[in-house]
């Protein structure tokens, strides 16, 4: 289960082979990118979604599935700071409820070269195991590479082609308000099984204008906003099939809302259920 800053951003192809074939081609052209201009649009906010099952898409075996999605992305004047936690309680139709969840907490220098994290997983309210490290790139969208500290040290060769979390997630705003998408990237925020990144795509399916803004949340209100479709892909090169999915609509000043996460045998959808912008950190 992929733990993630744009989960949010930032986490599917429509079609998968045709998302996977095209967004690979496109890659190999976009390893440069210039400083995302939506920074100066972006609302540092705290967000709490509750998560409910969607029964149409999960699988017969799967009775219930409730839980908590909270995020804070913040603006830390040196950098960017997102902290993120979650837990979720799953019922199947036999057995014990599942009971698991994660925190992450990270840091992001507003060149999008560097990066720490902290992750811990969770089951039954018990921490079950915690990776810390970081993270230098050559340039967002260069090569670079990944230090874990905990729970044994090893080194990570990040390929080229690689962003971090939240420049990607403001490389996306940027591209959405050009109409430029696919978009496909390497981004790394320490998460996963393996070493830490994921292929991610990134495919608009719909556009709101301002006046189809109708929210309970100020911050949302009368802000144009996206309908996206992302899927996450092991790194290897052959990787076909995602590892999850996630649509999500996004808001221009980086706030998420009517999120939905296909885990395979079961979905959840998440509901904006409290919003907090934060105030000007003063930088």
């Amino acid at each position: 289960m992929k733990v993630s800053a744009v989960c949010m951003f930032a986490g599917g192809g429509l079609l998968y082979g045709s998302v996977l074939l095209l967004v690979t081609v496109l890659s190999s052209a976009e390893a440069a990118t210039p400083f995302p201009n939506s920074v100066a649009d972006f609302q540092p906010h705290r967000a709490t979604y509750d998560l409910t099952l969607e029964r149409a898409q999960s699988g017969p075996d799967i009775a219930a599935a409730t839980g908590r999605l909270q995020f804070e992305w913040a603006d830390g004047c040196s950098g960017w700071t997102v902290n993120q936690s979650s837990r979720i309680f799953l019922e199947r139709s036999e057995g014990p409820i599942v009971d698991f969840g994660w925190a992450i907490s990270s840091w992001e220098s507003k060149k999008g070269d560097h990066y720490r994290f902290s992750i811990r997983h969770f089951a039954n309210g018990q921490k079950m195991d915690e990776s810390q490290g970081e993270a230098h790139l050559t340039a967002p969208g260069q090569k670079g590479e990944a230090v874990f500290n905990t729970p044994i040290r090893r080194e990570v060769a990040l390929p080229a082609n690689t962003v971090l979390p939240s420049w990607h997630s403001f490389e996306l705003l940027d591209r959405l308000q050009r109409d430029d998408l696919p978009l496909w990237r390497m981004v790394f925020d320490g998460s996963g099984e393996s070493d830490g990144y994921a292929g991610i795509s990134v495919y608009k399916l719909r556009s709101y204008s301002a006046e189809e803004a109708f929210s309970e949340f100020e911050p949302l209100r009368e802000q144009p906003s996206w309908r996206l479709q992302m899927a996450y892909f092991e790194p290897e090169p052959d990787a076909v099939l995602p590892i999850n999915e996630q649509t999500l609509r996004l808001y221009r000043n980086g706030i998420a809302d009517e999120l939905r996460f296909d885990y395979g045998d079961f979905t959840l959808e998440g509901h904006l259920a409290k919003l907090e912008a934060l105030p000007d950190a003063g930088c």
